[in-house]
């Protein structure tokens, strides 16, 4: 069975009123002069960024009693948990824009292909794009052609990896652990792996230039009501986007 139209709509609108609902107790926190509320923060797996971290770090210190919580989830779910009022705010990679939400971008990261120390790539200097064809890869649920690491795709496509994807995850924490377990090449932000990679843990393969670029933004919702903590917060993080060139919010 489905949903008809009005049941679909109704569907929207009790999400929204939901959101709404959930949110009056955040908001009665703050009838006192001390920033006191509670801050819900979604994001995509792994997110590295220091410009956040330091807006994070300075919040705090301005407001020790303002609490956290940070919710890990795909992209899409994080966007759904913004649009539905359950969250103040997403760090996440977008492919559509809902004209409901905000967005801004945070960072740009590149991708690159790696393997693991079983792999038989593993610590060659002299591999040419044409060495990695046959051999089998891992990757994310949304390295898809119509989704939102789509150059990802692209880039594997090129190094005749598409078809013999061995294993898939939508959190990055387990992409890398599939290769470095030696299941397939995968892709991993260039900067994220850069420590295992010092470290003997990862490979990079190629290709080694024009990697896929992949912006990573904040999400929110300006239709929601927010308490004290969740506008500093919000404000202090695009402060700091505004005041910072994409050069340096730019990790290669």
């Amino acid at each position: 069975y489905q949903l008809t139209d009005a049941g679909r709509l109704l569907y929207r609108e009790a999400l929204d009123i939901n959101g709404s609902i959930l949110r009056l107790s955040t908001l009665m926190r703050e009838l006192t002069d001390e920033v006191q509320g509670h801050v819900k923060i979604v994001m995509a797996s792994h997110v590295v960024c220091p410009l956040f971290d330091e807006v994070l770090a300075d919040f705090h210190l301005a407001h020790p009693k303002a609490t956290l919580s940070i919710d890990v989830r795909t992209s899409a779910a994080a966007i759904a948990e913004v649009a539905a009022k359950r969250a103040s705010f997403a760090l996440c990679l977008v492919r559509d824009h809902n004209p409901k939400l905000e967005y801004r971008r945070l960072y740009r990261e590149f991708f690159g292909l790696f393997c693991g120390p079983r792999h038989p790539l593993f610590g060659r200097k002299d591999l040419k794009l044409s060495d990695l064809a046959g051999h089998s890869s891992v990757s994310f649920e949304t390295d898809r052609l119509h989704d939102v690491l789509k150059p990802v795709t692209v880039m594997r496509a090129q190094a005749e990896l598409g078809d013999k994807v061995t294993g898939l995850s939508s959190h990055l924490e387990e992409v890398h652990r599939m290769i470095v377990a030696g299941v397939g090449i995968g892709p991993l932000p260039v900067h994220v792996a850069a420590r295992d990679v010092r470290d003997g843990q990862l490979w990079q393969v190629p290709p080694y230039d024009d990697l896929p670029a992949i912006d990573v933004h904040v999400v929110w919702n300006r239709h929601a009501a927010k308490n004290r903590a969740e506008e500093l917060l919000i404000d202090g993080l695009l402060e700091a986007i505004a005041a910072t060139p994409i050069e340096q919010r730019t990790y290669r």
